[in-house]
């Protein structure tokens, strides 16, 4: 029996070929569906993006055949899969290409690491250990057994993979994971599990290692049910870290509710929840509960208290306070041995009491792909083309104005930032002769603003200008910038946050007219090279390209926190909605998602054949009356532009 959907498909599948037979003139049948291609002549489906990729993808090499050339803009550089970086990305220690082809020159990996094919350099004992940990999987090529045995061994590792017989009783490969013999942690009354590394590997101070020592996590990974090392060492020992009210975590092997100690039946194995001074009466003055125990009686408190150092009283738990984003999504009040979460407007708590998600129409993300600008709907997944450029342009940064409902975007062929109207359509050019790594509108004063990060500069322009072959625009912001690269603003407060990528990396603070500049952060970081703003957390939060990490911190620069995260490569432009943080990753040619306060749960939305850049979420609609500032009424007295000083 064949598949039905192989039938005519022009393919003989039955040996006999029968199921090509009396297909006349049938249509045949897509097998591949809306979102891939089929090889000619085979069952072979492969994404659209493999078309055009330099990487031979079907057998015949159908997906590389009548490719156009397409040259780089100057000052870029272009890949091997005909991807376009920026010239001084090349040799920086990252496979920005994402064929690692900008690597391939340089200088090699570390002693005692290799290089994967895509870029990234492993630890050499992780070759043919039957475990991808190469993106492209080139530390498992097919010739693992090969080599070994060629080195005069057995082999030994790759019995199930390679369908190799292995001897136990033989001397291990060279790259075996037999080598790898990770020893019993000890047990720890810490919060925080040790997990002691074999190899040697730095993790921030944010991370531990995992047991391994192929990987850090972060620390709130560990024992939170879920396992984030490959070996599955951060859930190691957990149930050693009960929270016993009022004294340490003591190591036993699980942990109990405290009604079933005492009650005549034998829980734990060694029976320690049992006999002992389990029949001693409860006396105490207990503030509210007592029970027995082996030890004799104990107090405890109802949910919501904790015991205090006495033994006896119960003092109320600030779940506000102690955990943070995970209590409540947005605001939340404490009250005695509860608390409660609320929403700010135009936001409606969900059923489960913690989480607020926004009313109105459906929220979108716009990202800019190549020559187009498309919308993604966060709740449905429509996908659908709002604007399209000449095919020789690249839209790359973006931003819109939820006044006039219009998209700003910069050109870099032309080297302009443009305009277009999604009611009207109608379109036109802002300014021209400028070079730009990030645009921003600021909706409620009327300007735009922009980067320079080779001359070091901030400017701005009004946002309904129109070129008329003289620049009109202003430096808000010159001297003391380090290669300014990703920004944003707040409007309603008049201030604006950017980032510096420079020899000295940072996060900067400045009012909109450039003044009280201070720094925001400036330590922690590598190349900070997309920001978002989290208005109603009050939080900042940065994707960092050379660390491969989420950061955020609080816009007062406090309540700093990091997650280490290895699939963060290149990423360009970041937006946050509700619980979701959204980037473009140009290495991965796609635009993914994360829980923005775990790092976890990482969703890939959208992967096109071209590099994305520009992403935003917009706030569709006219923002109230209430919205305004200095420079709202009359252009602030101001004949040409006004920047806010609040």
């Amino acid at each position: 029996c064949v598949s039905s959907s192989w039938r005519c498909d022009g393919v003989a599948d039955c040996l006999d070929g029968s199921d090509e037979h009396d297909c006349g003139c049938r249509s045949v049948p897509s097998v591949c569906g809306t979102k891939k291609v089929q090889c000619p002549g085979t069952h072979h489906c492969i994404p659209h993006w493999e078309l055009c990729d330099r990487h031979q993808d079907c057998e015949d090499g159908w997906d590389e055949e009548g490719c156009p050339q397409q040259p780089c803009l100057p000052g870029q550089w272009q890949c091997r899969n005909r991807v376009c970086i920026m010239a001084e990305w090349k040799c920086n220690g990252i496979d920005d290409c994402g064929d690692s082809s900008d690597e391939d020159v340089c200088a090699p990996c570390p002693p005692g690491m290799v290089r994967c094919d895509e870029g990234k350099c492993i630890l050499e004992s992780l070759m043919c250990n039957d475990e991808d940990d190469c993106l492209d999987g080139t530390d498992e090529p097919s010739t693992c057994g090969e080599l070994c045995v060629a080195a005069g061994h057995h082999p030994c590792g790759w019995g199930k993979k390679k369908d190799v017989l292995c001897h136990v009783t033989s001397p291990p490969c060279p790259h075996s994971p037999a080598r790898i013999v990770p020893p019993t942690p000890p047990l720890s009354s810490s919060p925080v599990y040790p997990l002691t590394p074999v190899l040697h590997l730095s993790c921030p101070r944010t991370h531990v290692p995992c047991r391994d020592g192929t990987e850090c996590v972060a620390q709130e990974y560990v024992c939170d049910g879920e396992k984030d090392c490959a070996d599955g060492s951060d859930e190691d020992g957990c149930a050693q870290l009960c929270d016993t009210p009022g004294r340490s975590p003591s190591p036993v092997p699980s942990c109990l509710n405290a009604s079933l100690v005492c009650d005549g039946q034998q829980d734990c194995v060694d029976g320690s929840d049992e006999g002992g001074n389990c029949s001693v009466p409860c006396q105490q003055s207990c503030a509210h509960l007592c029970y027995p125990s082996p030890q004799g009686p104990r107090c405890w408190c109802e949910p919501g208290y904790r015991l205090a150092e006495d033994g006896l009283s119960c003092l109320d738990i600030d779940e506000c306070m102690e955990w943070g984003e995970g209590a409540c999504s947005q605001t939340c009040l404490n009250a005695p041995g509860s608390y409660s979460c609320g929403c700010l407007p135009g936001y409606l708590l969900e059923p489960d009491s913690r989480v607020c998600k926004l009313t109105g129409p459906e929220p979108m993300l716009l990202v800019a792909v190549q020559s187009e600008v498309l919308s993604y709907g966060l709740r449905s997944g429509r996908e659908e083309v709002l604007l399209a450029t000449d095919k020789e342009r690249v839209v790359f940064s973006l931003d819109y104005d939820l006044v006039e409902r219009k998209v700003f975007w910069m050109d870099l062929a032309t080297e302009s930032i443009r305009w277009q109207g999604l009611d009207s359509g109608k379109k036109g050019t802002l300014v021209k002769g400028v070079r730009s790594d990030c645009i921003a509108v600021d909706w409620l004063a009327r300007n735009l603003y922009w980067t320079d990060g080779a001359a070091g500069q901030v400017l701005a322009t009004r946002l309904g200008a129109a070129w008329r072959g003289i620049p009109e625009h202003t430096v808000v912001m010159d001297g003391g910038l380090d290669r300014p690269h990703s920004l944003v603003l707040q409007p309603l407060a008049g201030v604006l946050y950017w980032s510096e990528v420079g020899s000295q990396p940072r996060l900067m603070e400045a009012t909109m007219d450039g003044s009280r500049r201070h720094v925001l952060l400036s330590q922690g970081l590598g190349w900070p090279t997309a920001l978002a703003l989290d208005l109603p957390t009050w939080r900042i939060f940065w994707l960092d390209e050379k660390l491969g990490s989420i950061g955020s911190a609080r816009l007062d620069g406090t309540s700093v926190k990091v997650l280490q995260l290895g699939w963060v490569r290149s990423p360009f432009a970041a937006a946050v909605c509700e619980g979701q943080l959204y980037w473009s990753e140009r290495k991965a040619w796609s635009v993914q998602q994360v829980d923005k306060a775990s790092g976890k749960n990482r969703t890939m939305l959208l992967k096109r054949h071209g590099q994305p850049h520009g992403l935003q979420v917009p706030t569709w609609g006219t923002p109230e009356p209430c919205c305004t500032n200095g420079c709202t009424k009359n252009n602030g007295g101001c004949a040409q532009l006004c920047l806010p000083n609040p």
